[in-house]
Order: C-alpha cells, then structure tokens, then sequence
C-alpha cells in the first residue's frame, strides 16, 4: 500500500541552474498517514523516492560544461519534452535542505540495523517461515530501485556489526548489498575463489567510485586508492604540474590517448557549472576544464584529484561479480572519501597501494575481521609489487611512466613520455657496456635452442605470465614471423595412456605417461601433441627427428607410433620421452618484438650451452603426473632441472641495495630484494607466484597454495 500510493504522488524537483544548493521537495497529499520515521517500511519508500528522483533529475537534466577562450559553453547530453510532472501546490513539503538525502537514507539503514541487532549468538539463527518467504517475493516484486535487496542478500545484515566510524559523527558507511548507483564505493573483495594475485593486481582491495551506471548499457568508475609520485604536465598554466592517480586500466597511465578525469569539492558557480556532480561535494570535470579553471583564478591544481583510466564493466557484468563475491558495494559520505584523497596528496608512498583506504572503508562497513584475516598474504604482496612497477617513477627508483595527453583545440600534443610498456627489468640486464652488449648479440637463438628464464632476484616474470618463471624453453619452430616455443619443466595434471604390443611375446600393456604444459597455444592438426626424446640409442636406431642442427646433444621429436614401436622392442622406457601439449608463441616484427631472440638480449631468457641438454633432460624424466600431493615435489624437479641449466657453477645474484624513492619512517633502509614493508624476498614472492599459477591453471585448486 505505501509503495502504490507514494508512487500516485511523487513529484519532482529540478533546480535549473545544475550548480547552485538544490532544495529536494517530497510531496505527499497523504501525509497525514504517512511519515518518514526511522523505520524499515518507510525507509524503502523514502529510497524508492530518492532513486527515481535521482534517475529522472540525471536523465532528463544531466549537462555537461565545457571552457572555450575562458568562457564557460554549456552542452545539453540529454534532453526531455516532458516537463515532469506537475506540482500540486497544495501538497505538504518535507524540506531537506541541504543536507545530503543519502546520508538521510544511511541513518534509515544504521538506526533499523541497530534496532534489529540480537542480543544473543542464538538470536542471530534465523528459521524462515512460509511467511517470510512470501514477503520476500513481494519483496522482490516491488524492489524498483534496488534499495530493498539489503535485505534480501544471501548474507543476513544481521550477522554484521554496523557503525559509524569514529573519526568524525558525521561520517557514515554501510555495506548496501547488491545496490549500484552512481556514488558507491566497490571495494575489491577477498574471499573469492579466484583473487588477483596473479593477474589484474591493481583491482586487488580496490576502492572505486561509480561515476555512471546503467545497468542495461556500462558502468563506469575511477579507482581511488592508488596513488603515484608520477604528474602531469599543463600546456595553458606555466610551472604548474597535476599529481596524478592511476585511476583504471581502461585508458590508463600507458595509453597514449588516457581517459582523465578530475573530481573536485569547489562551490564556485562556473567551476559547478563546468563539473557532473557525482554525489554531495563531489563533482568531476575534464582535465582541459581543470586547467581553465585554474588559468582564470577560480581554482589551483591542488584543489583537484586526477585519474588517468577507469574501469568499466558492460551490461549485468557487475552484478555477476557481485555473485561470485569479487566486490563489497559500500554506501559512504563525501567527507570519507575526500579525506582520504586528500591524505594520499600530502605524500602517500605509492608502493603502499593504498590499503590504508581499503581497511579504512572495510572497518567503517563492519568487515574489519575479514580484512584482518587477509591482511598481508600474497595478494597483497603481489599488489606492492604491481605498484612498485607501475605506480613509483623511475626516478623514485620504481618502474612507473605515462604518456601525457595536452589537448589544444581539437589537437593532441605528446608530451612528457616515459616508457611503462616494458617490464621492470633485472638491474643486470641494463647493463650498458660494450662487451656485455657483444655477448647478448652473439647469442643466437634458433630451432632446436634450449633456453632458461632469467635468474635475477626479481623475475620478470613476477606480475605475468608467471608460467615461465624459473621455465626451461624449447624452440622448436624459429622465422621471421615468430618464435614458437615448448615449456619442458611444467607437469600437467594428466597423464596419456598408451598401449604397447610386446614385440616377443605379443602381449598388449597399458603405460601411462606424464603429460607436460608447453604453452597456452595449441598445436593444429592430428598431432596435437609433442612427442620428445633425447636418447643415444633412440637417436642411433633411427628414432625421431632432431629440432635444429644439433645432432649430438639435441632434442629430437618423434610420433606416437615410433614411441610405440622402441617400446615394443625394448629399445626404450617410458621414462625415456616427455609428451608436451601446447606451445608459446613469441612474435617478431615490432620495435619490442624480436622473438625468443630479443628476450635473450634484454636479460628475460638466457641461452643454455648445449653440452648441458643431456643432463637438464635427465632431471625433467623425474617429473610424473602433477597432483595435490606431489606438488612441491614436482616444483623441486622442476627448480633443479632450471639450475642445471646455469652457464655458471651458481646463479649470480646481484647482492647490491639501493634505496627507492619515497618515505617511511618504520623502514629506513630500502632493500629493493624486500617487498615494501615486508620480510618477504622478492625472489620468494616470485616462486610463490608460480606455485599458484601452477595450483590454479593447471591443478584447478586455486586455494591450495593458501591452505
């Protein structure tokens, strides 16, 4: 009944001018029956109200402002016909002010939570009835604006402590379920199956503001935690720089064409006028507006927060995340986040990640245990990482660079590049003199090479690709196009089963042999699979075919029939071939593209002498059918197998330390072998990081290397 009958007599207000102190306005011709309490009823009415209100006001009212010659022009994105509907003035008013109507709608939600809370562990087991089932379905029926699926989410509101945090009473936070609208916070969540440790490690305990939202066409959000020391350079503003966030990965840092956006908390008109508000005090503009403002006196650059990137997600795309728990939705104050913002401006070491927001906002929800709990685990330190390479400059001793966009009336100027597409690199491996040079060049990687993974402290392999840390690389295809590839010392889960027909005695057996990962490529054809051998007596009766030109101490390959027949005839054991299936492919054309040639010169792969195949390949033999519990076994035959490989009796680790950029007072020696504000070896980390990948991709259980 409340539902119907306030949805008969909504109004709407809509304050012109788009920038000065709007006055919302709910009218009622039944308030006598109805009034706005702190209650769980009529807070879903008053949000049904608010989200229509915001809805229609963005759709029929949303402008966009642009500066021309230091003159404000206003561009109409959406229009309407319809006037809304009209105002009988004879309905009651509930003003509101200018307060913030979400912050209304939060102490709805904390005081009904509150009110509701159990006294008791055995008041928190809820039975439901047939009744309550009902309700829900009513529930779902009637829920318009998304508000009313709080209480319905999987995890009982219950069963969490809410609070207000106690920095300041008037900030506030709660976890609003599965609600997306433009204002809330995503906060990265941790108790997925599948977490970012190993790909995407920026979204790892991310904060990110909701700019737009439709749920039938994009979302789209900045993310607000993660911080660089890297700026901006203003074409318009002499000797002015912008810091500047990495604000997604959609247009980011390493685009040459960087979607930025600048939010802000001016209440000047024409810097309200050139904004889209996103929620009370927080407003957005575009970089070129900014920079306009600050020329004609209205504003400096601090008063700005800069993105370079977003994230985005297509229609129901969101939502199905949400599902499999890959985000916390949060409801919070403009003051919560802009302090924040503010707090990473005055000097946040960017290597931090911003994890400081993250358990901020988790703490402010009630999920303080949760983030305790995974609080410095891989993920995180796979984060640090990430932000080492990405968000600290190179002259701060970190990895991080972004190509600049200055637009000048329609045209695009590059400015200021520095380069982050490539990995950050082994210090060895930037070595510049004339005879380190000479030796890589002389280095040719062909058919048949047999290569290793670089053995620097920090494997370039850390943040990707982490199949190929510690990998031995068998080329088996080299051109002009490409360099193809097959990882030896990857156990799959699998094995193949093949029956031989004794060549004496004509019985037939059944052997299972070790199947091995070569890559993510697969081969076309029958023959989707590698057979290879290096045996003597193999290659002297005529078994196989060598790869590349070196017939003594090379690989050959071979068919399942020949390994078949040396098998039958006793010429061979099962022990003696390895079966690949898949293969790396490494392209060749580019400046950066040279083949497995190229990553032999920059340091990430090294070429391995041929007299030392017959004893690398005698270790890979050792491996057998990966499982659960011969994991670390198998990752040990696989290690030693890598070491026999070294050109040197011992890896040569470089034992220098130099001090990164940035300040913190707990850690004043900077080891760059240390992850940031750990005891962890980056060299351990790195291992870890193949564990997992090896435990996820090819075992299937993604947990196990965190049990």
């Amino acid at each position: 009944l409340s539902f119907s009958m306030l949805n008969s007599h909504r109004t709407k207000y809509h304050d012109a001018t788009m920038g000065s102190s709007s006055i919302m306005k709910l009218k009622f011709s039944i308030l006598g029956s109805i009034t706005l309490k702190c209650c769980f009823c009529n807070f879903l009415c008053y949000g049904l109200i608010q989200t229509r209100f915001q809805s229609q006001h963005q759709n029929k009212f949303q402008h966009h402002y642009q500066f021309q010659e230091n003159a404000i022009y206003k561009m109409t994105l959406f229009a309407s016909a319809d006037g809304g509907d009209k105002i009988n003035d004879e309905d009651e008013d509930i003003d509101l002010g200018d307060k913030d109507w979400r912050a209304f709608r939060a102490k709805l939600v904390l005081s009904g939570i509150a009110a509701s809370k159990p006294s008791s562990s055995e008041e928190r087991t809820v039975t439901k009835t047939n009744n309550e089932s009902t309700l829900a379905q009513q529930g779902e029926a009637t829920d318009v604006d998304g508000i009313g699926a709080i209480f319905s989410s999987k995890e009982s509101l219950n069963d969490k402590e809410y609070f207000m945090t106690p920095l300041d009473p008037s900030q506030w936070a709660y976890d609003s379920g599965e609600v997306i609208e433009q204002g809330t916070v995503i906060l990265g969540g941790v108790e997925q199956e599948y977490g970012f440790g190993l790909r995407q490690q920026y979204f790892h305990k991310v904060a990110i503001l909701v700019l737009d939202h439709d749920e039938k066409q994009f979302t789209k959000g900045i993310i607000l935690n993660r911080p660089t020391d890297l700026t901006l350079k203003d074409d318009i503003n002499d000797g002015v720089e912008w810091n500047v966030w990495f604000g997604g990965d959609v247009q980011g840092l390493a685009s040459p064409n960087p979607d930025i956006v600048c939010l802000h908390s001016l209440k000047d008109n024409q810097a309200m006028r050139a904004s889209v508000p996103v929620i009370k005090d927080i407003q957005w503009t575009t970089f070129e507006n900014a920079k306009r403002l600050v020329k004609i006196g209205v504003a400096k650059s601090s008063d700005f927060w800069v993105f370079a990137g977003y994230a985005g997600w297509g229609p129901g795309q969101l939502m199905g995340e949400l599902d499999r728990k890959s985000w916390y939705m949060v409801a919070t104050d403009s003051q919560t986040l802009l302090q924040e913002l503010s707090r990473q401006m005055a000097g946040t070491d960017p290597r931090d990640a911003g994890l400081d927001t993250w358990n901020l906002l988790m703490s402010m929800i009630g999920r303080t245990d949760t983030a305790t709990e995974y609080s410095g685990g891989f993920d995180d330190l796979m984060l640090k990482e990430w932000a080492l390479q990405n968000l600290l400059s190179k002259e701060g001793g970190g990895g991080g660079g972004m190509v600049s966009k200055i637009s000048i009336w329609g045209q695009q100027t590059i400015v200021g590049v520095m380069d982050s597409t490539n990995n950050f690199l082994p210090r060895q491996s930037l070595l510049t003199s004339s005879v380190v040079e000479k030796e890589k060049l002389e280095e040719n990687v062909g058919e048949g090479s047999l290569v290793r993974a670089s053995a620097a402290y920090r494997s370039p392999f850390l943040l990707d690709d982490q199949e190929f840390h510690k990998s031995l690389v068998l080329i088996i295809n080299d051109d002009q196009n490409l360099s193809v590839g097959v990882i030896l010392n990857r156990s799959a889960a699998k094995g193949i089963d093949v029956e031989i027909k004794d060549s004496l005695t004509g019985q037939i057996r059944s052997e299972v042999m070790p199947l091995h990962y070569g890559g993510q490529y697969a081969i076309r054809g029958n023959n989707v699979l590698l057979w290879l051998h290096c045996s003597h007596d193999l290659k002297s009766a005529g078994i196989g075919s060598k790869i590349g030109d070196n017939k003594k101490n090379g690989i050959y390959k071979c068919t399942l029939d020949d390994v078949k027949i040396a098998l039958g005839n006793g010429l061979a054991k099962v022990e003696d071939f390895l079966v690949v299936s898949g293969v790396s492919v490494w392209a060749k054309g580019g400046t950066d593209d040279k083949g497995m040639q190229g990553l032999v010169q920059t340091g990430k792969f090294e070429l391995i002498e041929k007299s030392k195949t017959n004893d690398v390949w005698s270790i890979l033999l050792m491996q057998g059918v990966l499982s659960e519990f011969n994991l670390s076994q198998n990752l040990a035959i696989a290690n030693k197998a890598w070491l026999h490989g070294s050109n040197v009796e011992e890896d040569e680790q470089d034992n220098n330390t130099f001090l990164l950029g940035g300040s913190d007072e707990n850690f004043v020696v900077k080891d760059n072998k240390i992850v940031f504000k750990s005891d962890v070896k980056v060299s351990d980390l790195s291992d870890k990081a193949l564990q997992s990948w090896v435990a996820t991709f090819l075992l299937g259980a993604p947990l196990l290397d965190k049990q």
